[in-house]
This record gives structure tokens, sequence and C-alpha cells, in this order.
């Protein structure tokens, strides 16, 4: 049974046909060429040491930080002994130390992401209708079309990747037309790049950055705040630690934040040039995100509260939700947030259709606005915003372009001004193209400064590299395969779907494994070369994983929800080891899984793992499989409704 919140009543019945409408071309989301994403990426979680960035178009290197926007284009590395997650949308891209990853692509249909090295959990909880998740590697790339988990493995050695899939099934492809079905519960090495050899394996065991990763998943799916807000927004779980919902207001469900005195929205953070939207808000609050590019801000009984949009929307992202102000004085930038139901003018290249969905997807019925059906051609200058005296901020032009921080370099504009000011189209100044990032790395990034070349679902090369063209990759003899720590080859399962690619024929080196062919059991030990090992959770397909949950929803989506179904002889989650700079995360073959491996220690990254490892102290293990907490009690002390997740799909 759906939890539907009170203030979801009759006075909404506008909104929802307006929904409707939105929904029926959500399907394809088209767009002009100019239009920018309807998704951006962002730095949701740094732990350990530092995350670094290149910024699309530049070789320059900068310190990662929370809340970052991202996009295509944008390059993302992690310290030996860091982590960091990625989010676009409603996919999680949790990154162990020492991985390198590009966000090669943001579309209504496609959202890509390249992994130069290292290792990565992919939990993509959903996709907007007709779009694909991508993630390409040297040695090829894998598709999912639903929600799913992915881990994926590349070893900056060797020109070899290697897909775990644990849940709904990928679709594996390379160059030459090699493709191949990657069941739920099974592992995939390929090496090369053109041709490609497939080789089925034994994944290892699990280790601290899988369970890292199920205890993020954790945390989303216990949040209260996807009860108030669409699942699409990004960030909206952290709202629960450092704010409070009141669910009953004309404007209906609020989130007020914890915060001082005298604190206003668009105040505290700083701007930055990020393409294709121009100007964009970083805030420097942690839980500053969903805020600050989704919903409208009111002052409500004397303080700040964000309302956020429909709850059944894909709401479009925007860079910031504000009216940009003039006559503030000679050298001087000003603006202030957007209010309920007030509507939002882009100040970069957009269609007619793009600002209706971005104003639809982001606004709920106001006391005296009405939501339009369509906001091309609407006067905004003649609206009479509420917040501009309340929200009004200002600083130096030179200021505002160089991306300093805004709290820091306030200039006070007295009320008469501020009671004459225009409203403009746009800042009258950009932040300067190369204020992406603020800091240098906190240490030296070692891979190269050249952006890196992926092999994309279509077999083709590609990069976020300035004048890279998109071609086949060369043809070259095939690479030895070496042996990967902890893992073992394996038979092919049955069934899959197997294409071997057409310049395979004649190429050096091992041919590739087909189905059914089983390979002699284990690889000899490498004389150097290799990574350090690491594994994950041993799930064999969708067995009891806390992540398997996928973030709780206030309403029905569009698609008729399912009931997860287990896996059949799905093992229980042994005993973590630690991760190391390249891990391998294990899942037990079906139909009849192994016997629980013991648990394996951690490893410290390396950029060669010797032979014969000698053994380490295990850990012990965590609570992984534990419910969440008690529910969520609203002001009365009574227990919320329990609700369904329509995404929870098999």
């Amino acid at each position: 049974m759906s939890y539907v919140p009170r203030f979801f009543s009759a006075r909404n019945t506008l909104m929802a046909g307006l929904f409707a409408v939105l929904i029926s071309f959500a399907p394809s989301l088209i767009r002009a060429q100019d239009d920018p994403p309807p998704e951006a990426g962002r730095v949701s979680t740094i732990e350990g040491l530092a995350a670094s960035v290149q910024p699309a178009g530049l070789d320059d290197w900068g310190q990662a930080e929370v809340n970052m926007p991202l996009g295509p284009g944008d390059r993302i590395f992690t310290d030996s002994y860091g982590r960091a997650e990625i989010q676009i949308g409603r996919t999680y891209i949790r990154m162990a130390g020492g991985s390198d990853i590009t966000i090669v692509e943001i579309t209504p249909w496609s959202v890509s992401i390249g992994v130069a090295q290292g290792a990565i959990h992919v939990h993509n909880y959903g996709l907007l209708p007709g779009q694909a998740l991508h993630v390409n590697t040297p040695s090829g790339s894998a598709t999912l079309k639903s929600p799913g988990e992915l881990r994926v493995d590349v070893y900056a050695d060797q020109p070899a990747a290697l897909f775990t899939e644990y849940s709904n099934g990928a679709f594996l492809t390379g160059a030459g037309g090699f493709s191949s079905d990657l069941p739920a519960g099974n592992a995939l090495e390929l090496v090369g790049s053109n041709p490609v050899t497939p080789e089925w394996m034994q994944p290892a065991d699990p280790e601290s950055f899988d369970f890292w990763s199920q205890q993020r998943d954790q945390q989303i799916a216990r949040s209260i705040s996807y009860r108030y807000v669409s699942s699409d927004i990004g960030g909206a779980y952290e709202l629960d630690a450092y704010g409070d919902w009141h669910p009953d207001s004309p404007y209906g469900a609020i989130w007020f934040p914890r915060v001082d005195p005298g604190w206003a929205p668009y105040h505290n953070g700083h701007w930055v040039n990020h393409a294709p939207w121009g100007t964009v808000w970083v805030e420097s609050e942690p839980w500053g995100y969903s805020p600050f590019h989704y919903g409208r801000w009111v002052v409500f009984n004397g303080r700040w509260g964000w309302v956020p949009g429909p709850v059944d929307a894909h709401p479009v992202w925007s860079p910031a939700l504000v009216v940009f102000a003039g006559g503030a004085g000679a050298g001087v930038s000003a603006w202030f947030p957007l209010g309920p139901g007030e509507p939002y003018r882009p100040w970069y290249p957009c269609s007619p259709r793009y600002v209706d969905q971005v104003n639809i997807s982001n606004l709920r019925p106001a006391p005296g606005i009405q939501i339009r059906a369509s906001y091309a051609g609407f006067n905004f200058s003649a609206v009479a915003f509420a917040n501009r005296s309340s929200g009004f901020s200002a600083m130096r032009q030179e200021d505002f372009a160089s991306g300093r921080p805004v709290r820091e370099s306030t200039v006070v504009i007295n009320k008469t001004v501020i009671n004459n000011i225009t409203i403009i189209e746009r800042p009258v100044v950009e932040p300067n193209t190369r204020v992406m990032v603020m800091h240098a790395p906190a240490h030296p990034v070692s891979v190269a400064a050249a952006k890196p070349a992926f092999i994309n679902e279509k077999g083709i090369a590609v990069s976020a590299r300035v004048g890279f063209k998109p071609a086949p990759p060369p043809v070259s003899a095939a690479p030895q395969v070496q042996a990967l720590p902890g893992h073992k080859v394996v038979a092919a399962p049955q069934g899959v779907r197997m294409t071997a690619p057409s310049s395979a024929a004649g190429a050096p080196g091992r041919p590739a494994q087909q189905p059914n062919q089983v390979t002699p059991g284990g690889r000899p030990a490498v004389s150097g070369g290799g990574n350090p090992n690491q594994g994950a959770p041993n799930q064999g397909g969708q067995g009891p994983h806390p992540s398997s949950s996928r973030p709780p929803e206030l309403t029905a989506k569009p698609a008729a929800p399912q009931p997860e179904r287990p896996a059949p002889n799905a093992p229980a989650i042994p005993a973590p080891k630690a991760e190391g700079g390249q891990p391998v995360r294990p899942v037990t073959p079906a139909p009849n899984p192994p016997a629980k491996p013991a648990p394996r220690p951690e490893t410290a990254p390396a950029p060669k793992p010797a032979p014969n490892p000698p053994a380490k102290a295990t850990e012990p293990k965590p609570g992984t499989n534990q419910k969440p907490g008690a529910k969520p009690e609203d002001k009365n002390g009574k227990e919320k409704p329990k609700k369904d997740n329509p995404d929870d799909k098999n």
C-alpha cells in the first residue's frame, strides 16, 4: 500500500493533470539540440583521503568537494586509500581507492561513464523511461536497462576488465562485434580491446569497500525524505539529519533546515562556471544539493523552508533556482531565490519545451499562483517575486566571477534600492571558465593528464579528450592473459548467448571462451603484474543484499510495482576483507554455489601483487544484513504508514 500524505488532496487536481501531460512525453524526453541534460551528476560523498576532479575541457586537476556538480567530460580520481560516490539521477557510482572514472554522456536516452582503472560499484535504482546506463572500459562496455547492481574492476597494468553482475543481468559488448549476456551472479573478464578475449571467472571474496557500498544503500532505503520528494532528486536522503519535515502547509510538505538566525538560501556557497549551464551554484552545507537545484524556497512562519516539486515527477535539474537582479549598484551582481509557484527562466540556451519541463516538474500549486501548462514566452519580469527582499544577496562582480564564497564577500544593499531593482535575464558577468575547482589537489594525482579512451556500447573508442574522434579501435595482437588474484577460470553459464569478435580469427593469444566450454581450473601465479586483490559480498544473484532495496517513494510511478524475488541458493554474505587499489568482487556461479569461503584479509594497494601473498588477520563481519531501524514517526508519535516501492523490479 502506497503512503499518500494528507496534503496530496483535491487541491492538487490541476497539478495531477499537468503531470499527466509531463509524463506522457517523459518516455522520450525529446530535447532540442542545444538543451542541457535533464540530470546532472554530483560528488555526493568523499571519504578517506581527498578525491580530485579534472573538469571537462581542462588538463588541470583540482580538489573535488561534496555537492560539486558534474557533467559530460568531467573526470574524477580517488587517492589510494580514499573513496568517493558520484550520483547521477538515481544511479550511484561508488569508487574504491585508486579509481579513475569519466562521465562520458548524460542525455535523456543514455547515461555513460568510463572506468580507466580501479574498482567501482554501480547501483542503479531506476532510469528515465527509455534511458540506458552504460559502463565503458578500455576493454568493453556493460549496459543496464533496468534497476540493478554491477561491479567493474579495471586493471591498469594489463588490458583487462572484470564485470560482476548482482541483480537483473547486464549485456556486454566490445570491438569487432563482440557481445555477451552477463546473467546475475556471474563474472566475465574481457582481456584486450580489439580483439577482446572473454573469460568466465569465479569471483573472489568480499571486502570492506562492498560493505561500505551496502551501508550507503541502507541509508538511502531508510530515508524519511523520500516520502515527500521524487526519488529522482539527488541527495534528498541527506535532508533527514539536517532538518525537519512539516507535511501540512498551504504549500504541501515543507522541509525546514536547522540553521542559525539570519541564514538565507544561496548565501553560503559560491558560483562556478560549468558547461552547458554556465553559471552554477555550489552550496557549502553538507545537505545543500537538493534544495538548491530542485523545488522552491519560502519564508513560512518566520523560517526559511524548502518546497519540493511533485513526488511523481521526473524533475529536471537546474543550476540554481534564482532570479538575477540589476540596479543594485555599479559593479554589483545580485540575486534572490524563487518562491513557490514562481517561474524559472534559464539563462543558458534551451528550447521552449525544456522551459516547460524544468518549471512544471519542480512546481506545486501555491496560494494565489497557478501552474501554467506552458511557460514559453511568459513575461517573467511581471511576477511579484516573494523573496526579493528576504532572500536578497549581492557581491562585487569580480568576486562573483572569481568564485569567491558569497558569505565572505557580501555587499549590503539597502531596502530602498532592493525595492527598485530590475529583473534581468542572466547574470551580468559569469564565473571564469576555470572556476570549477577552488583548490589544488590535496595529493598528487598519479594518472596521466590526458583523458583516457574507452570502448563504448557500440564497440567504438570514445574519449572526453578535446578533438578526439570516435572510431573503431585498431586491431592489435591479443595480449597474454594473466591470472587475476583471488579468481579462477570457470565454465560458462548454461544458455548464455555470446558472439565472438570478428577480428579474433588468427589473432595471437588465447581463443575466446565459448558457453559451456570448461577451462582448466585456475591460472598460474603472476610473476610481477596484476593488482592488489579486492572482493565483494558473495550474492549469487538477488540474495539477501540490503542494497537491493530501492529508495522509498511517496506515490506510484507510471510503471507497475513488482515484488522482489530472492534468487535461489543465495548464500549469506561472508566476512569482509579489506580493499586494495583495484578490487575484484565475487559472485557465486549459479545454480550450485560453492561453500562459503573463509574471510580474507585486506590488502593495501600496490602496483603489483607479490606471488603467493601471505595471509593476514581477518576482520569481524559487519552486520550488513540487518534490517533498517525503527520506522520513522510523525510529530504525534504515530508510526508512518509504510509505502510501496514501485521501482523494486526484477
